[in-house]
């Protein structure tokens, strides 16, 4: 297969040219071919795949509960539309291990290249946040944890100040698995501490964490003061103002940065008011997209990492050079998976997204194979809606 475009963003470099691609890799790069197989995508731009990290859900797919393998295998289509092509599925306990079989499987769409956990064991706190504790400390939950990913649970994200933590928090480093600070009430000293205890993710950094104040600046300075932490960033303009991203890549190097997405399964939903997770409770989508309750608090993402693509591009000025590592490349080399993937080059896997330029995914590539082209058209799960039903009520 052979890949044209006049903008495609290589690890050396933006390029005008062909990918040649055999065997899920990139074989080549040619300035010219007289092959007349080419797949021409005229000046549209070619950027590598994006690796989200921290994803619970999107298109109407969730990755809590039961959970079966045709809800993973839309939920992996629907990556796949929002440009990832590969991703750490955030799923709920009880879903550990369907996402761990799914792995195995060749489904269409993203490929799975571990799982993340965020939790159980949070202390949520901040702006509209409601202390709701922590369940049990258990070793044995999280062994089952360990047990259920298969090998394949590579972030487990917990606050380090619950009482009785620290021998979960030596048991997973023990296994290999990277732990990041989340939903955490410490100040900067104490998060301090937790990084030089084993810490090395700060989770949606910014969110549900201590703030920057002039007298102490909080786990979110402590994250970025912090040159071994790679901080989660979600940038959809809502989660954190597009100052407070200026200053966060004014203090901290772009390479420490993993852009993620967040999103839950309303992520592409319709906007409207949906029947909430409690008789009492409704969700609002609003039109740009914004997943609420009704107090207004944030119920995750709904836009994907493209979304965040464009602000830091189009409303920030920052370059598409800069930008990319972000969500490709930083995360691929923090959870070790830099030499075949996270950017385009000669050798590594063919892993890239066709956008528009209105930040659209045109098609994405996942080892050479097609997993979503726009010709499709929606790939929303319409059992959601019936489900979850517009104004509030469910349509059963």
């Amino acid at each position: 297969m052979i890949v044209k475009s006049k903008r495609i963003y290589m690890e050396d470099g933006l390029k005008d040219g062909f990918l040649v691609i055999e065997d899920g890799k990139i074989q080549e790069f040619l300035t010219r071919s007289d092959d007349k197989e080419v797949i021409d995508y005229g000046n549209m731009r070619i950027i590598p795949g994006i690796f989200d990290t921290h994803n619970h859900g999107t298109c109407g797919y969730s990755l809590s509960g039961e959970g079966s393998q045709e809800e993973i295998k839309g939920y992996l289509k629907g990556c796949a539309s929002q440009g990832i092509t590969n991703v750490f599925p955030t799923a709920e306990r009880s879903m550990i291990a369907a996402v761990a079989k799914a792995a195995k499987e060749n489904y269409s769409g993203a490929t799975i290249l571990g799982i993340h956990s965020e939790g159980p064991w949070l202390n949520r706190t901040g702006e509209k946040g409601v202390r709701t504790g922590w369940p049990e400390v258990s070793i044995e939950v999280a062994k089952q944890m360990v047990s259920d990913g298969q090998g394949l649970l590579k972030l487990v994200a917990m606050a380090p100040e619950i009482p009785g933590i620290d021998p979960l928090i030596q048991y997973f480093l023990e296994e290999g698995i990277v732990l990041a600070m989340a939903h955490s009430d410490t100040n900067y000293k104490e998060a301090t501490r937790a990084y030089d205890n084993g810490f090395s993710v700060s989770t949606h950094t910014g969110n549900v964490m201590t703030g920057l104040h002039h007298r102490d600046v909080g786990g979110l300075g402590a994250a970025l003061l912090n040159d071994h932490v790679d901080c989660e960033v979600i940038c959809d303009g809502m989660h954190i103002s597009l100052e407070m991203l200026k200053i966060y890549f004014k203090v901290k190097s772009a390479e420490r940065f993993m852009m993620i997405s967040d999103c839950t399964p309303f992520s592409g939903a319709p906007e409207g008011s949906y029947k909430g997770f409690s008789e009492d409770m409704t969700i609002q989508v609003s039109k740009e997209g914004f997943v609420l309750s009704d107090t207004g608090r944030l119920m995750g993402s709904s836009q994907p990492v493209l979304y965040g693509i464009h602000n830091l591009v189009e409303k920030l000025k920052m370059p598409m050079e800069t930008v990319w590592p972000m969500f490709s490349l930083n995360p691929c080399r923090k959870y070790g998976f830099d030499k075949n993937k996270g950017s385009l080059k000669v050798g590594k896997d063919a892993d890239f997204v066709v956008i528009s330029d209105e930040y659209q995914t045109i098609a994405t590539y996942t080892n050479g194979e097609k997993g979503y082209d726009a010709t499709e058209g929606s790939v929303f799960n319409p059992e959601f809606l019936k489900k979850w039903g517009k104004g509030g009520v469910p349509n059963e």
